[in-house]
């Protein structure tokens, strides 16, 4: 597939996924409001953001080249079964934005890679994106809590969910455009 499909593809999604946070938002404000309150302790969110985490990690390590570590590879699933075993164990305080951070950590990654040898403007949208979700992501992982801060400024003022979701759906309507039109 062609740079140029990959970066097209690339912003089309995150055109999608900012246009369905918004309209989330905006159509259940109540409803997101009492979500972005209780995920910071949310068991399930935890562990099932924690599984995705460990399983992307162990699939990468599984398929890298280790050089003097290549015999140990036949345990690497094992390893991350007990890593995920431990991490629910002994890091269950806030681990919904603990393991959201480690999932945006892994995400920028493949984002950087589709669009690093693209020649077009356009990419250093998804670059700032992805930069932006691993400033996050390490804050996040390092700093739990900060989800907190963050959800609390749109959950300051009654209309606050309203306007990020207007910021989301016109961000995201945004990204459709010209994922759109670079795929002409």
């Amino acid at each position: 597939m062609a740079p140029a499909r990959y970066l097209g593809d690339l912003l089309i999604l995150l055109g999608l996924l900012s246009v369905l946070v918004g309209a989330v938002l905006w159509r259940c404000p109540g409803a997101s409001r009492r979500m972005l309150q209780a995920f910071p302790r949310a068991k399930w969110a935890g562990w099932a953001l924690t599984a995705v985490d460990v399983f992307w990690v162990t699939w990468v390590v599984r398929h890298a080249a280790l050089g003097w570590f290549e015999p140990f590879k036949p345990l690497v699933p094992v390893l991350g079964v007990v890593v995920f075993v431990l991490i629910v164990w002994l890091l269950d305080e806030l681990l919904a934005p603990r393991a959201l951070g480690g999932l945006l950590l892994l995400l920028a990654n493949p984002m950087l890679n589709s669009v690093r040898w693209h020649d077009s403007a356009w990419r250093l949208v998804v670059v700032t994106i992805a930069y932006a979700w691993v400033v996050a992501g390490a804050l996040l992982v390092l700093y739990p809590w900060f989800f907190r801060r963050w959800a609390a400024k749109p959950l300051a003022h009654p209309q606050g969910l309203r306007v990020l979701a207007v910021a989301k759906l016109v961000a995201g309507v945004v990204l459709l455009i010209a994922g759109v039109a670079h795929l002409r």
